[in-house]
């Protein structure tokens, strides 16, 4: 056989393994396919009463958005903001608000299949309620009923795992939608009407593409408070009094920018107590918080970043810059040391939070890395080490005394009290 002859019996053994290995995977997917449809379609589903062991109420509800960034139905908003109003009237101190935006590989069901991160949240909203009791046993107010808002989209497409992990693209793609001003709607409807308690908190939480959508969604309005509270040069109340990206795979440019309005106002947030007396908070007002064992936003992002970017153009890498235009467009802010506000690490056990030393980022937006105890992996944000984390800066901003309130404010803190302990 000539070697010519050869050459071409190859290449048609693996053109044909090509075409086979398109027609198997052609095969699977329609019966790996998660359609772009409404989980919860009934009320007793988009909206789910419980109770503590103490029996401090708190609720669930679902607002879930297609595959455009469209919500499916406004019932599930309507039935979430009656639930708020509801335990607001029936609490002297309103109600806490935990809003969660989840990532890919999820979507609003409760079963295996849909990544289970419904019935996750379910448990962490009743975590918050437990320690809304607690507070109040320590003397700060009353137990205050929590009502938790599931953002749904469709995460998940498919059921099969090679299936799954080939879709970070395309769900890359469809968060960028989700990331939409019906989004904003959703979420500032919901916060208003906790607002309309004087001593009602309010969080969100995003993970992973979740966080993305999170931070392309509440960045211009976040920008607009900064820019109200510069203007007017007095100190405006704030929406959220705590904002968490988890594990997140937003562009750090995107990150930076609003870093940068943050250090040009010179923006802080605050505290005020019934007396009028600042001080400075002790949490963020947004934190982005990454593992450093997390595989996907070290290295899917930046890969899936350089692939979208082959036609984008940067500026040159300018003197004195904390790293250039194109390694910012293409990384996540968490795996960028010249970006992180703070470090974390375990000391005899628990979770040390401490600033960085000279850092260019002394900013309320928060970046930090965490170790693997903490968080595994990108998905890990199951943890009794995670829920420590989190209530420890939810109790840095003190959500869960409704003595105060939470400012942003410009500028320096001069004849504001100091921080107590």
């Amino acid at each position: 056989m000539s070697q010519r002859a050869s050459r071409w019996r190859t290449g048609l053994r693996r053109t044909l393994w090509a075409l086979a290995a398109v027609v198997a995977v052609g095969v699977a997917l329609p019966f790996g396919c998660v359609g772009n449809r409404m989980f919860n379609t009934e009320p007793e589903d988009y909206l789910r009463n419980y109770s503590t062991s103490g029996g401090l109420a708190y609720s669930v509800a679902v607002v879930e958005f297609d595959d455009q960034g469209q919500p499916w139905d406004l019932r599930q908003l309507d039935a979430a903001i009656a639930e708020i109003r509801r335990l607001n009237r029936v609490s002297d101190d309103g109600i806490i608000l935990y809003q969660f935006i989840h990532g890919w590989k999820s979507n609003a069901a409760r079963e295996r299949s849909s990544g289970e991160r419904l019935a996750w949240f379910e448990k962490r909203v009743a975590a918050v309620a437990e320690q809304s009791e607690l507070a109040s046993r320590g003397g700060i107010g009353t137990p205050r009923p929590v009502v938790g808002l599931y953002i749904g989209w469709r995460g998940r497409t498919y059921s099969l795992p090679i299936l799954i992990d080939a879709s970070f693209w395309n769900r890359r793609v469809a968060a960028h939608r989700v990331a939409s001003k019906s989004l904003q709607e959703v979420l500032y409807r919901s916060v208003n009407a906790a607002r309309e308690h004087p001593d009602a908190k309010c969080a969100l939480l995003g993970h992973s593409m979740g966080g993305m959508i999170l931070e392309e969604t509440l960045g211009p309005a976040l920008v607009s408070e900064i820019l109200l509270a510069e203007h007017t040069e007095a100190a405006v109340p704030v929406r959220y009094d705590l904002i968490v990206s988890a594990n997140a795979s937003t562009s750090a440019l995107h990150t930076k920018q609003l870093i940068d309005v943050f250090n040009r106002t010179h923006a802080r947030l605050v505290l005020e107590d019934s007396a009028g007396r600042r001080r400075p908070a002790g949490g963020p007002m947004i934190a982005s918080i990454t593992s450093v064992d997390d595989g996907v936003t070290r290295y899917m992002v930046p890969l899936a970043m350089t692939l979208n970017s082959l036609f984008v153009r940067y500026r040159p890498a300018e003197e004195g810059s904390l790293a250039s235009q194109r390694r910012l467009g293409i990384r996540t802010a968490g795996h960028l040391p010249a970006l992180h506000s703070h470090t974390v690490d375990m000391g005899g056990g628990d979770i040390a939070v401490r600033e960085i030393p000279g850092r260019w980022n002394d900013t309320p937006f928060w970046v930090f890395q965490v170790p693997a105890e903490i968080s595994r992996n990108h998905g890990d944000i199951d943890g009794p080490l995670w829920g420590r984390l989190m209530l420890r800066l939810l109790e840095g901003n003190r959500v869960f005394d409704p003595s105060v309130r939470m400012l942003l404010t410009v500028g320096d803190l001069e004849g504001d009290s100091a921080p107590s302990g």
